[in-house]
C-alpha cells in the first residue's frame, strides 16, 4: 500500500496543541477553580448512579454513561440491551448491532477502554455487543457529540466498554443460572444440525481437496436433523478482585471474570418474502421455522499496577468464544424453483438450510499514564486484536413437494440449490494511541495526540454445489433424510450426482475447481489531533479541537462475480473540525452547544464484490461506493435535581453529503447493495431523559429513568446519481419517488422504567425493576423497480428483573424477557399496501439464578 500521507499525520502533530483542564473535588460551580475533567480518582465506584451522573454534569465534552449498577438492577446481561437503555438508541431485530439516533451499524463505532475492536462478523462494522458481558464492565460511555479524540468514521456515536479495574476488598463469587424460551420448550421435537457440540468448542474442517478429488463426498457430518433434549438454557460464571501493595506506594489490582453460557430460540411465521408489482410473490415461506442455538464464553483479566500518584500501567486480555447454529425448515414459493403454483395448492418449495458460525476474538491492551511534571501528562494505549471468525459446514437441500403424488423430488438441476459451504476470515488488528496534556496556568489545557490502526484481513469461501443428474420422477427424496440421496456410494456410481464449485468440477477441472473465492483487504489509518479546553469564567468553558484523518485501504478480490479478479485502492484525507460550548447557570444546570464533521465509511462487504447469502436475502459489495461527510450539531439542557436524579432535553441535528444506504437491486429476490443513493440527507430530532426519584424514605426508594427521542429524517433519491457512479449493477428507483426518509431511522424511541429499591438488616438489599422499550417503523432497505421499500414495523418489549442480595453474601435473582411477546413483522411497503415479507414472535422467557460471593 501507499503509506505517503502518514508524514503529513506526523507534520501535523508538531504543529498542533490541545488545552484541558482538571476538577477539583468541590461540587459548586462558584468554588471550581480549575477546569473541568472527568477523571475519577479514589475508590468510588465508576459503574454507580450517582457516579455516573456526576461525572455526566462536570464533563466539559456532551457524554452519556450506563453503569454497571444501573445494569445489574435490570438483569441487563450483555452490552447490546444495556446500550438500548441509553437515549436514542435502538436494537436491531435478529442482531446485537446498534441504531443511534436512526443510524446503523456503519455510522457508529465501539471501542474499549479507548481503542477501536474489530467486528466478529464481515457483515458488520462493529463488534456485536451482545457478545461482551456487563459482569465485567464499569460503564458503557455513549459519546453522540464528536471530539477529536476520537477516529472521525462515526455520525451516529461512539460506544466505549470500560472494562472493570478492581479496587474494593479481595472477593470471589460464583454465580449459576437456568432459563428458558418458551417458544422452545413447548416445540415438541427440537432439532439442530449435525456436528457442533454443547459447548461450542467442536471445530468443523473443511474436506481437504486430495479427499475430495481421490473420492467425491467424504463429508464426516451428517444432513439428518438432530433431536435435542431439553432445551433449557443454563449460565455459569465467576469474577473476582483483588489488590496487592507493593512498595510504599505502589498497588497491584487484578480483577477476573470467566463465564459460559447458552440459549435456545425458535421462532415460527413467514419468511423470505419478496413480492413483484404487478404479478404476486417472487417467493414466499409461509410455514417457516427455525431452531437456534448459540453459545458464550468469555475470559477477562485486567491487571492495574499504580506504580505512585504520578504513573499507572493497566493491562487487559479479554478472549471471547461464541458459536450460533440456526436450523431453518422453509416452506412456500419460490419461482427460482417451481414457478406454476402461486397458490401451492399441489407443488410446494421446500428448503433446509442450516448454518452454524464460530468466532474467536482476542482483544489485548497496554495503557500508560505518567505525569511528568505539575503541567504535563502523557497517555500511551496499545492494543492488539486477533479474530478468526467461521461458518463451517453450511448446509442447504431443496426439493418440491408434489402434495398430489405425495413425493418429492430435487427442485432445479441448478447446482447451487443444494450445496456445503465454508468460509473464514481472519483478521489481525494493530491500535494506539499516544496524546500528552499540558496545563497551562489554572484555566487551559492542551492535548496534543496521534492514532494509528493497521489492520490486515483475509477471507476465503468454498462452496461444494451438488448437481443433480437423474430427471425429475425418476427417482424419490426423503426430506427428513437428505443423506439417503447424498452420501458416498451414490456418488461414485455416477449417476445420481456431481460436486461442482463456482470455478468447475472437481473432477474434470481440480486445478480450478478448488480455487476458493476470496478477498483481502489492508488498511492503514493515520490521525492527528489537537484540542484546546479554556475556561472563560467560573460558568462558561469552551473546547475546540480539530483532527487529520488518512485513511488508506487496497482490497484484492478474486469471486464468482469477478473471476477474473481486481483490486480496489481507497485513499481518503479528511479534516474534522470540533467545538464543545458549557454553560453552567448555576452547580445544577447546564446548557451545552456542540458542533463538528464527521464521515462514514462503507464497510468490508460493502465494498468487496462477494455475494453473501441469507434466506431472506443476499448481500453484494460495491467497489464504487464512497464515504459521506456528516456536519453534525448539539443543543442540550441538563437539570440535576438530586445527586441520583437528571432531567434532560437534547435538540440536535446532522446534515450528510453523499448518504450511503442499502439498496435492493435489480433482481427477483431480496438482493440488496450499498450505495451513495443521493446528493444529501438530514436528520432532525429531539432527546429527552429522565431519572427521577419518586420516593425515598432511606430504606425504601420509588424511582424511575424515562427516555425518549423523536426523529425526522429525509434523503435525496436520485437515479441519475446512482447510475452514473455505479457501473457494475443496473437499478432503476421508483418513478417519481425523490426523497425518502434515512434507511434504518425510526421516527420514536422510547425506554420506561421503574424500580423499587428496598433494604432491611444488615446489608441486605433488593431490586425491582419492570422495563419497557417501543421502536417505531423504520426502512431496512430502499426499495427499486416500483417495488416497495421493506419496512420493519413498530416492536416494543416488556421485561421485569427482581434481585435480592443479603448481607452473607448469597444473591437471588428471577427474570421475565419479552413478557408481551409481540410479533416482529417486515413488510414490502407497495403503493397497493403492505405485503409480509418477515413474520414471527421471538417468545417469552423466564430465568433464576443463585450467587455466592466470598
Amino acid at each position: 500500500m501507499n503509506f505517503r500521507k502518514l508524514s503529513i499525520a506526523v507534520l501535523f502533530l508538531t504543529t498542533s496543541g490541545t488545552l484541558f483542564y482538571a476538577q477539583e473535588k468541590n461540587d459548586t460551580v462558584k468554588k471550581e477553580k480549575k477546569i473541568e475533567g472527568v477523571i475519577i480518582q479514589g475508590t468510588t465506584k465508576k459503574g454507580g448512579e450517582a457516579n455516573i451522573i456526576s461525572v455526566q454534569r462536570k464533563s466539559v465534552e456532551v457524554i452519556e454513561r450506563v453503569g454497571s449498577v444501573q445494569l445489574e438492577k435490570q438483569g441487563v446481561g450483555d452490552v447490546s440491551v444495556a446500550v438500548t437503555k441509553a437515549t436514542g438508541s435502538q436494537k436491531q431485530e435478529g442482531s446485537g448491532q446498534i441504531f443511534i439516533r436512526g443510524l446503523g451499524d456503519r455510522n457508529n463505532s465501539t471501542t474499549i477502554n479507548g481503542l477501536q475492536v474489530p467486528s466478529n462478523d464481515p457483515l458488520y462494522k462493529n463488534i456485536d455487543l451482545s457478545i461482551i458481558k456487563t459482569d465485567m464492565i464499569d460503564f458503557i460511555g455513549l459519546e453522540k457529540v464528536y471530539n477529536p479524540k476520537l477516529w472521525g468514521d462515526m455520525s451516529g456515536a461512539n460506544v466505549d466498554i470500560v472494562t472493570k479495574v478492581y479496587t474494593g476488598k479481595p472477593y470471589f463469587k460464583v454465580n449459576l443460572g437456568s432459563s428458558v424460551n418458551f417458544n422452545s420448550v413447548q416445540k415438541n421435537n427440537y432439532f439442530l444440525q449435525d456436528g457442533p457440540n454443547f459447548f461450542g468448542s467442536k471445530i468443523l474442517e473443511k474436506p481437504s481437496k486430495n479427499a475430495v478429488l481421490n473420492r467425491g463426498y467424504v463429508f464426516t457430518t451428517s444432513l439428518k436433523d438432530q433431536e435435542i433434549n431439553n432445551p433449557i438454557n443454563s449460565a455459569l460464571s465467576f469474577d473476582f478482585g483483588t489488590n496487592f501493595k507493593i512498595g510504599e506506594q505502589g498497588k497491584l489490582s487484578i480483577f477476573g471474570y470467566g463465564g459460559f453460557d447458552n440459549s435456545y430460540d425458535y421462532f415460527q411465521g413467514i419468511t423470505g418474502g419478496s413480492f413483484d408489482t404487478t404479478t404476486g410473490p417472487n417467493k414466499i415461506y409461509d410455514n417457516s421455522e427455525e431452531f437456534k442455538y448459540s453459545t458464550n464464553t468469555t475470559g477477562l483479566i485486567n491487571v492495574n499496577y499504580r506504580i505512585n500518584s504520578k504513573n499507572n500501567i493497566n493491562f487487559s486480555s479479554n478472549y471471547i468464544h461464541t458459536t450460533e447454529q440456526k436450523l431453518g425448515n422453509y416452506s412456500g414459493y419460490n419461482r427460482d424453483y417451481y414457478d406454476n403454483d402461486v397458490s401451492q395448492e399441489r407443488y410446494v418449495t421446500q428448503v433446509r438450510r442450516a448454518t452454524y458460525k464460530t468466532n474467536d476474538l482476542i482483544v489485548n491492551q497496554l495503557k500508560g499514564e505518567h505525569t511528568l511534571s505539575e503541567p504535563l501528562k502523557i497517555v500511551w494505549n496499545l492494543g492488539y486484536n486477533r479474530l478468526d471468525s467461521r461458518r463451517p459446514d453450511r448446509q442447504q437441500n431443496i426439493t418440491v413437494l408434489d402434495k398430489l403424488q405425495n413425493y418429492s423430488f430435487f427442485a432445479s438441476s441448478n447446482p447451487g440449490a443444494n450445496n456445503r459451504y465454508y468460509d473464514r476470515l481472519l483478521e489481525n488488528d494493530f491500535v494506539g494511541d499516544l496524546h500528552a496534556d499540558y496545563k497551562l496556568g489554572e484555566n487551559t489545557k492542551i492535548t496534543l495526540g496521534y492514532s494509528g490502526r493497521y489492520k490486515d484481513s483475509d477471507f476465503k469461501a468454498t462452496q461444494y454445489n451438488f448437481r443433480i443428474l437423474p430427471a425429475q420422477g425418476t427417482y424419490y427424496v426423503d426430506p427428513k433424510n437428505y443423506d439417503s440421496f447424498f452420501n458416498i456410494g451414490n456418488y461414485q456410481t455416477g449417476g445420481f450426482f456431481d460436486i461442482v464449485t463456482f470455478r468447475g468440477d472437481v473432477k474434470y477441472n481440480p486445478e480450478t475447481a478448488f480455487v476458493p473465492q476470496f478477498f483481502t483487504s489492508e488498511i492503514m489509518n493515520n490521525a492527528g489531533y489537537v484540542n484546546v479546553d479554556y475556561k472563560f469564567s467560573e460558568k462558561f468553558t469552551a473546547q475546540v479541537g480539530v483532527r487529520y484523518d488518512n485513511l488508506q485501504q487496497e482490497i484484492v478480490y478474486n469471486t464468482t462475480l469477478y473471476p477474473d479478479g481486481g483490486k480496489v485502492n481507497k485513499d481518503y484525507s479528511k479534516i474534522l473540525p470540533a467545538f464543545n460550548l458549557k454553560y453552567s447557570l448555576n452547580d445544577k444546570h447546564n446548557f451545552r452547544l456542540a458542533g463538528s464533521k464527521t464521515y462514514t465509511t462503507p464497510l468490508l462487504l460493502e465494498v468487496a464484490p462477494f455475494e453473501y447469502e441469507d434466506i431472506d436475502e443476499s448481500t453484494i459489495g460495491n467497489p464504487e461506493a464512497y464515504p459521506a461527510d456528516n456536519y453534525n450539531v448539539d443543543l442540550k439542557w441538563e437539570w440535576f435535581p438530586k445527586k441520583n436524579e437528571l432531567i434532560s432535553v437534547t435538540a440536535f441535528g446532522k446534515y450528510i453529503q453523499n448518504p450511503i444506504s442499502r439498496i435492493v437491486i435489480a433482481s427477483a429476490s431480496n438482493i440488496v447493495s450499498f450505495m451513495n443513493i443521493g446528493d444529501t440527507g438530514r436528520v432532525f430530532g429531539l432527546e429527552a431523559e429522565i431519572r427521577k426519584d419518586i420516593y425515598d424514605s432511606g430504606k425504601t426508594r420509588l424511582y424511575t429513568f424515562i427516555n425518549g427521542t423523536y426523529l425526522n429524517t429525509e434523503q435525496d433519491l436520485d437515479e441519475n446519481k446512482v447510475r452514473k457512479e455505479n457501473t457494475k449493477y443496473n437499478v432503476t428507483l421508483n418513478k417519481g419517488v425523490t426523497k425518502d426518509k434515512l434507511q434504518g431511522a425510526s421516527e420514536f424511541l422510547a425506554n420506561a422504567n421503574l424500580g423499587l429499591e428496598q433494604k432491611w438488616g444488615d446489608k441486605n438489599t433488593m431490586d425491582f425493576v419492570v422495563s419497557y422499550s417501543y421502536i417505531s417503523d423504520n426502512i431496512y432497505a430502499i426499495g427499486t423497480q416500483e417495488k416497495g421499500n421493506l419496512v420493519d414495523k413498530a416492536f416494543s418489549t416488556l421485561d421485569a428483573t427482581m434481585k435480592i442480595k443479603l448481607g452473607s453474601g448469597i444473591g437471588f435473582s428471577l427474570t421475565g424477557r419479552n413478557l408481551i411477546n409481540p410479533y416482529f413483522t417486515r413488510v414490502q411497503d407497495n403503493k397497493a399496501g403492505e405485503l409480509v415479507s418477515r413474520k414471527y414472535k421471538r417468545g417469552s422467557g423466564i430465568g433464576a439464578s443463585v450467587s455466592y460471593e466470598f
